[in-house]
């Protein structure tokens, strides 16, 4: 049963890592504590960290151990408790502050690290000729994983490469009159959701070819998995200015970059036909639409005057 188990995890290869990782992990600790059974020390492999931070740097706080060894506080506090319990560490309040407790090794702590020496010693040697005959030194290249799950987590990795799939899924349409109804629909559902439909919006919905695109703007749609479920627009305004119009995506879609890809691909569009500035109007209680903005490169300016009446934030990018 365990060599299919291992089988598995290795044939998941890249799926498995941390899994992979872990059983590693769980080998060198086993045969380790084994080690010191079989010199009759009453020491466990996964209290090492601690136990060694302590031997070389004493007193300490739970934070100043964790943060030493990049490891949580409760994980600390286990193994601290555990060491107390082998009356191999004690804790006790600072003198500097009392509500910190600081923990260092006891007289049998100290006393035990001797023993623990030649041992250490003996790791140190047989992990260097594992490493030595590797084709990849694998400590290299934890040092190198470390480093870069630093630099960014693997949590933020992952959920970038979510959203550049879920991106990938969106195709942009330009307008046709099949899709004019969607353009008026997906519009009027959010503004009535949270304003009133006014007469600018009005005209454009229910006639966008005649107020948009015949006065050389632009509309675009977001398909997702072969649906209609986003759009917005491009109004010219003047020969190199435009306006950002009428984005939106529908409710059950949010999140999923749509919206994003859209702002990017008629930013782009105006950059293409000359523009030297976008602008567009929003309101201060649409949160997370100002901050998408934010994201593409829109700042905000000073408030003009507007057509409409729910528009209180005035935004711009400039090329």
């Amino acid at each position: 049963m365990e060599t299919i188990i291992q089988d598995t995890i290795g044939q998941l290869r890249e799926l498995a890592l941390a899994s992979r990782l872990k059983r590693l992990s769980d080998t060198f600790m086993r045969d380790v504590s084994a080690v010191y059974q079989q010199y009759h020390l009453d020491f466990d492999a996964t209290w090492f960290p601690v136990f060694h931070l302590l031997s070389q740097r004493a007193p300490q706080s739970v934070t100043e151990i964790a943060e030493a060894l990049g490891v949580t506080h409760p994980a600390v506090i286990y193994i601290v408790r555990q060491l107390g319990q082998h009356g191999l560490a004690a804790s006790e309040k600072s003198s500097k502050d009392s509500r910190k407790r600081m923990v260092r090794l006891t007289k049998k702590g100290e006393n035990l690290i001797p023993q623990l020496q030649p041992l250490w010693q003996a790791f140190i040697e047989v992990n260097q000729q594992l490493l030595s005959q590797q084709q990849h030194n694998l400590l290299f290249a934890l040092e190198e994983m470390e480093a870069m799950l630093v630099t960014k987590t693997h949590f933020t990795r992952v959920m970038e490469h979510l959203k550049s799939k879920q991106q990938e899924q969106v195709e942009i349409l330009d307008f046709e009159p099949r899709y004019r109804a969607f353009f008026k629909n997906l519009n009027l559902a959010w503004i009535e959701k949270y304003f009133q439909v006014e007469e600018p919006d009005l005209k454009t919905l229910e006639h966008p070819e005649e107020y948009i695109l015949s006065k050389g703007g632009y509309i675009f749609f977001a398909r997702y998995q072969g649906e209609i479920v986003g759009t917005c627009a491009l109004l010219r305004q003047e020969e190199a200015v435009f306006e950002l119009s009428k984005m939106t995506v529908s409710e059950q879609h949010q999140g999923k970059q749509i919206g994003k890809k859209l702002c990017i691909h008629a930013v782009e569009k105006a950059r293409q036909a000359g523009a030297k500035q976008v602008y567009l109007e929003t309101n201060s209680r649409l949160l997370p639409a100002i901050a998408l903005y934010q994201k593409v490169g829109f700042r905000k300016v000073a408030m003009g005057h507007s057509p409409y009446q729910r528009a209180d934030v005035k935004m711009v990018i400039d090329f």
